[in-house]
């Protein structure tokens, strides 16, 4: 046996009793959609803003730019450091070169003879002596209520 074809019309087009209504409300819902954006560019709509968070944004901006700055002011600081630490150094290098040019400038045994010639002793030839200072002890002095006190105690004695 063959099978009847559906038909598929019924339901689409046919209206049962109640539903006839339903399909007036659904045509109107389709035109209010229509008109539903311009409504909704119309609306005001009112947005809650929470002053502690606000304010909390707010300071954490603050401490991103006080970061930043210092950052920037440390990496100024570093760079300043590292010029100066090669400046120390080359510092250092020409003190050593100077230093050992003064050093081989004169002769030690010359020194010595011209010193000897003026009359000058070695110190190893030299006589020691120890000398022994001791500071004498100050006396305290009486403050006014000792001198009172002494006061008193000498006529009541």
């Amino acid at each position: 046996m063959a099978q009847k074809p559906k038909i598929q019309y019924i339901g689409q087009f046919y209206v049962h009793g109640s539903e006839a209504r339903a399909l007036e409300l659904e045509e109107e819902r389709k035109k209010a959609k229509a008109r539903r954006p311009l409504a909704r560019l119309q609306q005001v709509e009112l947005i809650y803003v929470d002053p502690v968070a606000v304010a909390s944004i707010i300071v954490s901006v603050i401490m991103l730019a006080t970061m930043i700055t210092g950052a920037l002011a440390l990496k100024a600081d570093w760079a300043e450091y590292e010029q100066m630490a090669t400046y120390v150094s080359f510092l250092h290098k020409q003190n050593a070169k100077l230093e050992k040019e003064y050093r081989e400038g004169y002769d030690l045994a010359d020194i010595e003879a011209k010193a000897l010639a003026l009359g000058m002793v070695p110190a190893d030839q030299l006589e020691n002596r120890t000398v022994t200072v001791t500071m004498p002890v100050k006396e305290p002095e009486p403050n006014r209520v000792d001198m009172i006190r002494q006061h008193f105690e000498d006529m009541f004695a």
